[in-house]
Formats: structure tokens, C-alpha cells, sequence
């Protein structure tokens, strides 16, 4: 009876993690008004946790520690605790005493996440610190954040895992490759570290990046989104990361939480125009589901529409023909002015001037 019962938990616990909500990275150490807004928007739109950065173990030997905002719901809120390699060094039971004194303030939330830079070779040392932790932290929920080359070592591993609660397994990161190009997520890593994961029939939750990064001559690196859709369907997720109002790298919370729903969506320019004194329009222009970038636009103005004065906006450039206009898009979920005219001919609030679609 007893075998049947595991072997029907075993069947379910896909189903389970399956039905929960996405929970979401917290990174900013400044607890802004618009973080406070972006995280009660979120409580409002999902019953997920959210994983704040409590505290950073740094290279240097020094130790950063972060309050649980004021705005938090502790019952929904996971401290995380960052350990850069030199702490390693220590022994396991010196660097539990360390992260069980950076816990204290973050007691009512009941879990805690072990962030640790180890390398293959220490997967031992994780899986000890794991054990020491749940000696010193009675009760308290615990978790550890790996790396898909973690997942090679089968049988270190599964002892780590099983010193857990869960485990994250975090498929992304910038990285540059040989050839000098950057990605985010690499497809065939993830995919073969979440086959891997599934073998060992454990409990997990996969992170998934909804950032972008800027890297040299401005290039804007982002993950495939229709791939991050893919991969978190059918599984507990916590998305990288929940971002501010005006956070020119992270996705609206729309579209952040259907990409960890494991859905698609078809991104989107909102435009608007807003009437100003003397006959002037302004075209604003909004953002949703893209990540801030440089972008061309192809327009289509109304035929009937006589232009008499134009200018750009948050440095947009209109070609010389009105044929395009390059321009750096706003934050997600946020909108922008970026042209102005004057003109007769049409009525702009009853017939769009223009409409515009991003060049390929």
C-alpha cells in the first residue's frame, strides 16, 4: 500500500507544481515608489510568491543586507540570500551561523533561498550548507538556486536536491560566446537541463529571464520570448525579474506573467494623439510586450492629410520622405511623445493621421 501511495504522489507532483502561479525576482536594492506600485500590482494580478535579494555574501568578504520592504506581504515573500565563491572558504557551520543571523529579519516569511556561485566540483559543500541550514532554521522553508552544468553530476546533485525543499534551476545569464556574440538563454542548455530535472522526479521550479541587457555599442541582448513561453509551460516558474515602473530592461507585468503562464502574445505600439494649443498634435507612442530598444517604423500617412509643421520628440528621427521614424522605445507598459505636427485636411481624434509598423 505504501508503494502505491508514493507511486501516486510521484504521478501528481507534475500536476501539482503545474497549477501554481509564477512567482517573480526581486533585484532592485533601491525600494522605490514605483517597485512598491509594480509589486502590489502584481499581488492584485497573481497569487504568486515574490523572491526578494535580502542579502548579498560578496567577493570581497563583506556582507550587504536589505530589509524586508515595508510594502511586503511576508506570507508571500521569499528572502534570498546571495554568496559569491570566497565565502566557501569558510566552514560550512561558519557560513550557516552568517546566513541564519542575516535571516533574522525575515523570520515571518518562513522560507529562504540560498543563492550560492558554487562551481561543480563544491556541489558536496552546497548540499552540506543545505543540511546545516535546516539544523539552525527549524521549520523554515528552504530552497537552492543551480546551474544547469549542476545537473551533469547526477548523484551529487540528487543528494543537494533532496537537501531541499526545492531547487531553481536558473537556465539563463548573460554569456558571451567564443565568437564574440551574447545570448541570455540558449535553447539546447535549457532544454536538456529541464530533461535532466524531469528525470529526477524532485521538486523544482525553473527561472526564466524577462530582461533585456545592454552590452558594447549599445546592442540590446533579450531572450526569445516565444522560447521562454515554451519552456514554462507546464511548469512552476519565477520569472527574472519583476521590473519597476520605468525599467527600460524589464517586461510589463502583462506580459511578464502570460510569458510565465506559459502563453504566447502578440506585442503591440499603441499610438495616440493629444491635441495641443494652437492646431499642434503630438503622437505618442506606447509599449507593450517589447523591450526598450531602437526600433524603425514604416509610416502610412492618411492621404488626405497636409502636413504644415513637424518635429521630433526623445531624440526620433523622421526621414527627410516621412517614411520612417527611428526611435528608442519606451519602457514596457509605459508611452512616450515622439512627434508633432501641424496639419489640415483630417480630423486627427476621428481619423488617425498615420499608421505605422516596426521595419523588418
Amino acid at each position: 500500500m505504501g508503494r502505491i501511495l508514493i507511486l501516486l504522489l510521484s504521478l501528481l507532483l507534475p500536476s501539482l507544481l503545474m497549477a501554481a502561479e509564477p512567482g517573480m525576482y526581486v533585484w532592485n536594492r533601491q525600494r522605490s515608489e514605483a517597485l512598491k506600485k509594480s509589486v502590489t500590482d502584481y499581488h492584485k494580478s497573481c497569487s504568486g510568491k515574490i523572491y526578494y535579494l535580502a542579502g548579498e555574501l560578496e567577493n570581497n568578504g563583506g556582507t550587504v543586507r536589505f530589509a524586508l520592504p515595508s510594502f511586503a506581504d511576508p506570507v508571500r515573500s521569499v528572502p534570498v540570500v546571495r554568496i559569491h565563491i570566497v565565502h566557501m572558504k569558510k566552514t560550512v557551520s561558519a557560513l550557516a551561523v552568517e546566513i541564519a543571523e542575516l535571516y533574522k529579519p525575515w523570520s515571518a516569511c518562513g522560507e529562504l533561498q540560498i543563492d550560492l556561485d558554487a562551481p561543480e566540483s563544491k556541489i558536496s559543500y552546497y548540499e552540506e550548507l543545505m543540511i546545516e541550514l535546516r539544523k539552525r532554521l527549524t521549520g523554515v522553508k528552504l530552497s537552492a538556486t543551480v546551474l544547469p552544468c549542476h545537473l551533469r553530476h547526477t548523484a551529487d546533485f540528487r543528494k543537494l536536491a533532496k537537501a531541499c525543499d526545492y531547487y531553481v534551476l536558473q537556465v539563463h545569464g548573460l554569456t558571451r560566446k567564443k565568437d564574440g556574440s551574447w545570448f541570455i538563454l540558449d535553447e539546447t542548455t535549457a532544454r536538456t537541463a529541464l530533461f535532466r530535472a524531469d528525470l529526477l522526479r524532485l521538486p523544482y521550479k525553473v527561472a526564466l529571464p524577462l530582461y533585456s541587457n545592454v552590452v558594447e555599442h549599445g546592442k540590446v541582448v533579450k531572450p526569445d520570448l516565444a522560447l521562454v513561453a515554451d519552456l514554462a509551460h507546464g511548469r512552476e516558474v519565477i520569472g527574472f525579474r519583476l521590473g519597476a515602473a520605468g525599467d527600460p530592461d524589464a517586461l510589463d507585468l502583462e506580459s511578464a506573467l502570460t510569458l510565465c503562464r506559459g502563453k504566447c502574445y502578440t506585442p503591440s505600439l499603441p499610438l495616440r494623439w493629444e491635441a495641443q494649443e494652437g492646431g499642434v498634435w503630438h503622437l505618442f507612442i506606447g509599449n507593450k510586450g517589447f523591450f526598450s530598444e531602437n526600433i524603425t517604423l514604416e509610416l502610412t500617412w492618411h492621404k488626405e492629410l497636409v502636413i504644415m509643421d513637424q518635429d521630433t520628440f526623445n531624440n526620433a528621427e523622421l526621414s527627410h520622405d516621412r517614411k520612417t521614424l527611428r526611435l528608442m522605445l519606451p519602457p514596457a507598459g509605459m508611452e512616450k511623445p515622439y512627434l508633432w505636427i501641424r496639419c489640415k485636411g483630417i480630423d486627427p481624434v476621428m481619423t488617425p493621421p498615420l499608421t505605422a509598423k516596426i521595419k523588418e
